[in-house]
């Protein structure tokens, strides 16, 4: 199972990632890249859209760690 998540980078900060929940979990990694192509950037906020725009917020998929046994079940 594969998830999306955004992940931030500050300079002072350090590092953030954050599974985007309203979103699901995704069979195939397509599947979940399908859905950040179709969902990003139209339905963020005007800040988030300039930080996607100016590369500082990313949408990536993950594999669920632990989905190899949802996978044998089937």
């Amino acid at each position: 199972m594969w998830s999306i998540v955004v992940v931030l980078s500050g300079l002072l900060t350090g590092p953030e990632a954050h599974a985007v929940t309203d979103a699901g979990i995704f069979k195939t990694e397509e599947a979940c890249n399908a859905a950040i192509a179709a969902s990003v950037p139209s339905q963020l906020d005007e800040t988030a859209r300039a930080q996607y725009e100016g590369g500082y917020r990313k949408f990536i998929c993950v594999k669920a760690m632990g989905s190899e046994a949802l996978d044998r079940l089937r």
